[in-house]
């Protein structure tokens, strides 16, 4: 842009980059629907997207199969429809959240470098489900069944964060002591996790690995609902923000002269959004590099108005960490690979090439 253009030029030029920013949502979208369809294909039993289509269209018309007679459709029908769709739509949910978490993360933290995980959640949740494990003590159930370990790691997330906020008068709120925070929490969480697995068998030891790299096998209708109530509310929150969180980019002192209590709103983001990302802990472990990498490589191809990052960074989230499901069942058909080492496997080198191109112009 040039100081020799006049105002209708200027406007037929953002309305050229508004417009390519819708494309590139619309061609997300398309990703997104397409990986469902082939993460649905894949795993133990293969199916062809045709397959799977005709039998997803079968289902919703209310066609049922006799075990008996026809045990081929009956059992194709069950593994798709109660295991690997409601693992594809948890794959594209997790997703949404943990990268909105990341951009809205960065932008209140004012650090490319922050991720959901900054506040310490993530060393919370591992805690809960080595008590839980380990010591048998879980909120609500069980210490050896599902909703215990579960229910353990999402109250525990949130553990970290209650710390942060209390501490907030007294830490003057400001980004990098937040983080310091954060930091300290997380050193004292897993020292604290570090010692249960000491004293704990191997079996034990390898189940909380398995939360603290993220997987999502296991997943049932059920692990859905409270993650999508938790992602679809806190998405539009943060939406409905996005202006707000455009102006958390200046000063704090700036912002308040614009009339925005930049403490305040950080810390009702972070609460926010540390919910949103425990959901995704309490069923499915902590996924990493998903709120770090996603929002920065949609930042250089949009922008960084949070109108359009953040849900571009739902879209993009999902089709990221659903793609990254797809090729760790590939990579093994006993499925023992676990989608968190895929997504840090893929992120570390993209975050690396990310510094070295030093895309600060996005910020």
């Amino acid at each position: 842009m040039t100081g020799h253009q006049s105002p209708d030029d200027i406007l037929d030029e953002y309305s050229r980059h508004t417009g390519r920013r819708f494309l590139f949502l619309a061609a997300l979208a398309v990703a997104v629907a397409v990986l469902f369809l082939v993460s649905v294909t894949v795993g133990t039993r293969g199916l062809s997207v045709a397959e799977v289509f005709g039998l997803l269209i079968d289902h919703l018309s209310g066609v049922t199969y006799d075990r008996a007679t026809e045990y081929g459709l009956w059992f194709d029908d069950n593994i798709v429809w109660n295991y690997r769709v409601p693992r594809a739509i948890f794959a594209i949910v997790a997703g949404a959240a943990l990268a909105v978490a990341g951009a809205a993360m960065q932008s209140v933290m004012k650090n490319p470098l922050a991720d959901p995980y900054t506040t310490g959640i993530s060393s919370g949740a591992l805690l809960g489900v080595a008590m839980a494990m380990v010591l048998g003590f879980a909120v609500g159930g069980s210490g050896v069944d599902g909703f215990g370990i579960t229910l353990n790691a999402l109250l525990f997330s949130m553990v970290p964060v209650l710390v942060i906020v209390v501490l907030g008068p007294y830490i003057n709120g400001s980004p990098s002591t937040l983080i310091l925070a954060g930091t300290a929490v997380s050193y004292l969480f897993n020292s604290l996790t570090s010692i249960l697995l000491v004293i704990t068998d191997q079996a034990t030891m390898a189940t909380v690995y398995r939360w603290q790299v993220g997987h999502l096998g296991d997943l049932t209708w059920d692990s859905i609902p409270l993650v999508l109530s938790v992602t679809v509310v806190g998405t539009l929150v943060l939406l409905a923000l996005s202006n707000r969180l455009n102006v958390m980019s200046l000063d704090d002192r700036d912002a308040r002269a614009l009339g925005l209590d930049g403490e305040g709103l950080r810390m009702v983001c972070l609460v926010l959004l540390s919910f949103m990302v425990a959901t995704v802990i309490g069923y499915a472990g902590v996924i990493g590099f998903v709120g770090l990498v996603v929002p920065h490589m949609v930042r250089m191809v949009i922008g960084s108005d949070n109108r359009f990052v953040i849900p571009g960074s739902v879209l993009f989230g999902a089709a990221f960490l659903l793609g990254c499901d797809i090729v760790s069942r590939a990579m093994d058909v006993s499925e023992l690979i676990p989608v968190g080492v895929v997504t840090a496997f893929v992120g570390a080198p993209v975050f690396l090439y990310l510094i070295v191109r030093n895309r600060r112009g996005v910020w």
